[in-house]
């Protein structure tokens, strides 16, 4: 099976966000940065390829197009890899068009209506959607935000552009979301969830029953989660298992085989869990 990573390049960003993960923690987040140059990633990955083959490359972070010279890295990293962006858009679109391969690429834009300039976002979404790259559009549901989410979501469906919504996962008026949705809340969110399968996932997978006991999951052995440290983990729940470092390890490989899992309460929707194939090959394919 082809590997999978999603790396957080870097914590620096353009935006401030008041629901970042991020928020009052800009600070801290630095400190994990590494910015050892693009002559030393390119080391780094060809090492990775040579002995896994082409990979897929989720980037996210913070900001990936705020990494330095971060477009000649992933211009030559998509002669050996697919690659995938989670970013803000604000980029130079019409740059990225001229560089990049779109049966290479997908991207991820997420709105942020703190920030982002609609009419801008929305046309550079779909120079790249007519440019034949892959584009849905995130957005996340911070309450102070509901109410504009609707009129959000007809804008981008009626150019055919899919509307993901995404759980606001921290505190808001001394009440810790996704689990404190109240019903009205969810009756904003429930019509523009249903639009797409991976909304209702993310929605509703921390929901359901957990069976308390450790289960075999390919996640380390196929999937790596880099920090901008650039430590790798079995996956992106805290308390899963350290695989080791990108930079520090000059050997580094993924685990030979699936592992019981760690996290007993795992409520990740994307989990590789043994038998489970069902549910989440599809979003690996």
């Amino acid at each position: 099976m082809k590997k999978f990573w999603n790396w957080d390049i870097h914590y620096e960003c353009n935006y401030r966000c008041t629901y970042c993960f991020l928020a009052g923690k800009w600070d801290q987040g630095a400190k994990e940065n590494r910015y050892p140059g693009i002559k030393k990633w390119l080391d780094v990955w060809g090492k990775i390829f040579k002995k896994y083959g082409e990979c897929h490359i989720h980037f996210s972070g913070g900001e990936p197009f705020t990494y330095p010279d971060f477009f000649d890295f992933i211009v030559y990293l998509s002669g050996m890899s697919t690659l995938e962006f989670s970013t803000n858009l604000s980029f130079d679109v019409d740059y990225f068009i001229r560089k990049l391969d779109p049966g290479k690429v997908r991207l991820n834009p997420s709105y942020h209506p703190e920030f982002a300039d609609f009419d801008r976002f929305l046309k550079d979404a779909l120079l790249l959607i007519d440019a034949n790259f892959p584009v849905s559009v995130s957005f996340v549901a911070y309450p102070p935000h509901l109410k504009m989410m609707n009129d959000l979501r007809r804008e981008f469906t009626k150019k055919n552009i899919t509307f993901i919504v995404q759980p606001f996962r921290g505190e808001f008026e001394h009440r810790v979301y996704p689990d404190a949705y109240t019903e009205s809340e969810k009756g904003l969110i429930d019509p523009c969830k249903k639009d797409t399968p991976s909304s209702e996932t993310m929605f509703d997978h921390h929901l359901k029953e957990k069976s308390g006991t450790a289960r075999l999951c390919r996640m380390g052995e196929t999937y790596g989660k880099i920090y901008a440290c650039a430590d790798v983990y079995r996956c992106c729940s805290t308390g899963s298992k350290k695989i080791g470092n990108l930079l520090d390890d000059a050997d580094f490989k993924l685990l030979d085989s699936p592992e019981p899992c760690q996290i007993k309460d795992c409520a990740c929707w994307k989990s590789m869990l043994v038998g489970e194939e069902d549910r989440w090959s599809a979003h690996w394919r």
